[in-house]
């Protein structure tokens, strides 16, 4: 069995194993959207910090400590970093409060925004060009952080922490964009990464600008 196929048979195990987690997160992640669209401010804020927080964590836990723990990436970079995005996440929640989740007014914010998040709900039906479909769901590692960089790119106050923690790992995945086990499917992760780059420092330029 080659490294690819012991891979994905890892992830495969991993959903069919936590499969109600996956469920209630992909409902969280639809409820964050829905929020953060229609209803933004200090209630959305807080759902949206608290459930980051623990699906990050869930993540590091769960997947990369627990399910892929033989493989040194997941122990040695991805699960201390997605537990370091979930603390940072509740620190954000309890004390410093830097982020604010909003969509910009303007029409081509909400529509780059709206499509990036897609991105990550259908990062599992783009499997099926590859091969295997339906394996890696939204709430898994990779789409969690496309989604997550989505609403940081569209919002004016964040935690530089996080938004820079979260970028690490879209840009670690690079090779996988490129075939790297056969996960073309991370091209959305890095697309989503470059993204939400251009708007911190468009938002950076257009801070110093005003002042």
């Amino acid at each position: 069995m080659t490294q690819t196929q012991i891979f994905w048979n890892v992830l495969k195990d991993f959903r069919d194993d936590t499969m109600i987690v996956q469920i209630a997160l992909v409902i969280g992640m639809a409820i964050v959207t829905w929020m953060v669209f229609t209803r933004p401010g200090k209630a959305t804020d807080t759902f949206t910090k608290f459930f980051l927080a623990l699906a990050f964590l869930w993540n590091s836990v769960a997947c990369f400590f627990i399910a892929c723990g033989k493989s040194p990436m997941a122990k040695f970079l991805a699960g201390p970093l997605y537990a370091a995005i979930g603390f940072l996440f509740i620190i954000d929640l309890l004390v410093t409060k830097n982020t604010h989740f909003e969509i910009s007014r303007s029409t081509g914010v909400k529509l780059t925004t709206a499509f990036f998040i897609l991105m990550a709900f259908l990062f599992p039906v783009l499997g099926y060009f590859t091969g295997h479909p339906m394996i890696a769901l939204p709430g898994y590692p990779c789409p969690l952080a496309g989604f997550t960089l989505a609403l940081l790119a569209a919002s004016r106050k964040i935690d530089r922490d996080i938004y820079f923690l979260t970028l690490i790992w879209a840009f670690v995945n690079i090779p996988k964009s490129f075939g790297f086990m056969n996960c073309y499917e991370e091209i959305t992760l890095v697309l989503t990464g470059f993204y939400a780059l251009g708007m911190l420092k468009y938002n950076e330029a257009q801070q110093t600008k005003n002042q």
